[in-house]
Parts: structure tokens; C-alpha cells; sequence
């Protein structure tokens, strides 16, 4: 009990250490973005997250290996890692006018003002301004809703530390796993995460290199799945200086508390390792592909506002609009396709205390150190 305590306390550590507090508080923001409506909530969450995303699936899909070499029977080891994936200029940073905003909707327009905005991996600026226009009979086009798109983070990486264990099977097999309970982590946000890999050396059933001393060749595979929760917090005040919208109290004051937003990552990646195991070092690399999905959901209730009777409204009418309005799943640059990756490294053993280093090509590259135990 006391060592499982002890890593969940190491996690939480270096979560806190990785990741700044204002990166969910400006999560928590996120809320106002359904103003505009469900469709075109869903395109700018896309443009937004969307690069954050990809930069947490390639940091799932690494830190399974330190060498090639997998553990003997009964061997074992323990290591907390930190990933940091890197996130590439192009995608900290979006254009809204080519979202296609308002397009579902004739009797909306949409001006925006601006020339750019940051992802959630961009300046801690505020994006374009953006006005909802919506056509009245004898008004005309009056606002409906108005705000700027959500600041980046000013922080063009995605740390994303674990622990992890594996344990030596039969015939050069080793299993990885990797878990953390959910960690609450301030602003009503939660993150936690699992996984399960498996590394086989296939040396042993080449007879040229069977007897070659020193190095070790494998295949690795490993599936690893992130789900996060942050706290909402877009209120009907939020209208309140839009002269043309009508805010209509609803009679529960806890109506509009239960928002949410929940964001899943999932990674599987699939790798031929090398390594060469010395006295204290060991050089490894591997070359394979990589495979990574996320999804996100908006969930409770959301001030959107409606037209009726020629009069824009926002109430607690409307329940099939604004409750649980977005399940999506992301995509953007790197998607959910398939990617190759390449990585090289060192690790240093002392004793049974294991330091590593590596780096991950791809398209979102990744630098990757761990601190462990090893033993056999």
C-alpha cells in the first residue's frame, strides 16, 4: 500500500511540475464557445483542441522502452517517465474565416475581426472577435452573440508524465502496463490514465543473429488510453450586454451548473527496437508506426440562445439544443491517421537504478527521460 501511495504521489508531482494551472483554467473558458450553436461550436473546439490533442496522443505513444532487451523470467522494472510532445508552429495557430462559420443558417452572419487565433498550443492572446448577426424582420441584422476565440496556453508542448511497470514472462516476452487512479487537478479538473504493452525478442528465432553478442532485436507494441474531465462555467449573464437578447430566469438556480467537458485520448503504437547493452549503457532506438485518437464532449446544460417569435431568446426551454450538445471526435494535422516514428536513445544503469533519454521523430516529435528501478 505504502509504494502504491508513493507512486501516485510521484505522479501527481510530476503532473504538477509539467503542467501549469492556467492551462485548464483556460479550459474552463471554453464554455462561451456555445453561443454559437452546436455546428459551429463543434468546428472551432476542433480548430482549437485539436492540435492539444494530437500532441497528448504522441506523448502516450512513448516511454514504453528504455532497451530492446526484455526483462527474464521474474525480472521486473519500475519507471516514472516525462514525455513532451512538440507542438509544430502550423498548428498554434488557426484563421476562423476559414471555419465557414454561421454557413448552416441563412438568416445568420458571422463577422470576424482579426487575422488569426491561437490553438490551445498558441500565445496567451485573444483571438479573432467574433459577432453573430441575426436577422430580424424590421430590425434588420442585430447581435446575437459576441466574444473572442479563446487564448492559447503559451505553451507549445503537451507534457504527459506516467508510471509505468514490466514484468519478465517466458521465451524473452515482456508485459508493460502503465496506470494512474483519476488525480484531481485544481478548477474541478481530473486527469487519469491506463495502458498495456507487450515487447518479444525475435533474435532468438533468427539463427544468423541468435548467438551475436550484445545487442537485442524485439518487436513492441502498447495501447494507452487518457481521459480528462474540466468544469464549465458558461452562465446566461453572459448576454447580458446584447440588447436585442431576451435572458429568461429559469426556476432551478443550479440549471446552468452541471456543465463539463470531457476529452479522451487514445494511442496505439507498434515498434521494431534495437539496442546495445553495455556495462552502465545502453543505446537503443526503434522505428515503427503510431496511431492516436481523441474525443470530446461537452456535457450538462448551455445558455444557446433561439429565435421565437422574432425575438432572439435564452432560456431553459430549448433542452434538446443545449443539453449534452458535443460528441465529437477530433481531428486535425496528425488526426487519427497512422504515422511513422522514429526514436533514439541512451539509458545509464547503476546498480539496479535506471536514467534514460530519448527523442521521437515524427510529426509531433516527443523528448522523453525516465528515472526507475530495474531488476534482471
Amino acid at each position: 500500500m505504502r509504494q502504491k501511495n508513493l507512486f501516485i504521489r510521484l505522479f501527481t508531482l510530476a503532473f504538477m511540475i509539467s503542467i501549469a494551472s492556467s492551462t485548464y483554467a483556460q479550459f474552463g473558458q471554453l464554455g462561451q464557445i456555445m453561443s454559437t450553436g452546436q455546428e459551429d461550436a463543434e468546428k472551432i473546439l476542433t480548430a482549437y483542441l485539436g492540435p492539444y490533442a494530437n500532441g497528448v496522443g504522441a506523448g502516450l505513444s512513448t516511454g514504453w522502452y528504455n532497451t530492446a532487451k526484455p526483462h527474464k523470467l521474474g525480472g521486473f522494472d519500475v519507471t516514472v517517465s516525462f514525455n513532451l510532445a512538440i507542438i509544430p508552429t502550423a498548428d498554434q495557430s488557426y484563421d476562423a474565416n476559414t471555419l465557414e462559420l454561421g454557413a448552416g443558417d441563412n438568416d445568420v452572419t458571422v463577422g470576424i475581426d482579426g487575422v488569426e487565433s491561437p490553438t490551445a498550443a498558441g500565445k496567451k492572446d485573444p483571438g479573432q472577435e467574433v459577432t453573430y448577426y441575426q436577422n430580424i424582420p424590421l430590425l434588420g441584422d442585430v447581435p446575437m452573440t459576441q466574444f473572442n476565440l479563446p487564448k492559447g496556453t503559451g505553451f507549445a508542448y503537451t507534457p504527459v508524465p506516467m508510471i509505468q511497470a514490466g514484468v519478465g514472462l517466458v521465451k524473452e516476452t515482456e508485459l508493460n502496463f502503465r496506470y494512474s487512479p483519476d488525480i484531481e487537478w485544481g478548477n474541478g479538473s481530473k486527469i487519469g490514465l491506463w495502458g498495456v504493452g507487450l515487447k518479444h525478442g525475435i533474435k532468438q528465432w533468427i539463427p544468423a543473429l541468435k548467438k551475436l553478442p550484445v545487442f537485442d532485436l524485439t518487436l513492441q507494441g502498447g495501447y494507452t488510453k487518457l481521459s480528462s474531465t474540466t468544469e464549465l462555467n458558461f452562465q446566461p449573464s453572459f448576454y447580458e450586454s446584447l440588447s436585442y437578447v431576451t435572458v429568461i430566469e429559469s426556476f432551478d438556480p443550479n440549471y446552468w451548473s452541471n456543465q463539463e467537458m470531457q476529452l479522451d485520448v487514445s494511442n496505439f503504437t507498434a515498434n521494431l527496437l534495437v539496442s546495445g547493452d553495455f556495462k552502465i549503457i545502453c543505446i537503443y532506438g526503434g522505428v515503427g508506426i503510431s496511431s492516436s485518437k481523441a474525443n470530446l464532449k461537452l456535457l450538462g446544460n448551455y445558455p444557446i440562445p433561439y429565435v421565437e417569435n422574432n425575438n432572439i431568446i435564452v432560456s431553459d426551454q430549448n433542452t434538446a439544443e443545449h443539453r449534452d450538445p458535443i460528441d465529437i471526435e477530433i481531428e486535425s494535422s496528425d488526426g487519427s491517421v497512422t504515422k511513422p516514428r522514429l526514436n533514439a536513445g541512451f539509458r545509464l544503469k547503476f546498480a539496479v537504478v535506471t536514467l534514460n533519454f530519448d527523442y521521437t521523430y515524427a510529426d509531433y516529435s516527443v523528448a522523453s527521460a525516465g528515472l526507475g528501478i530495474s531488476f534482471r
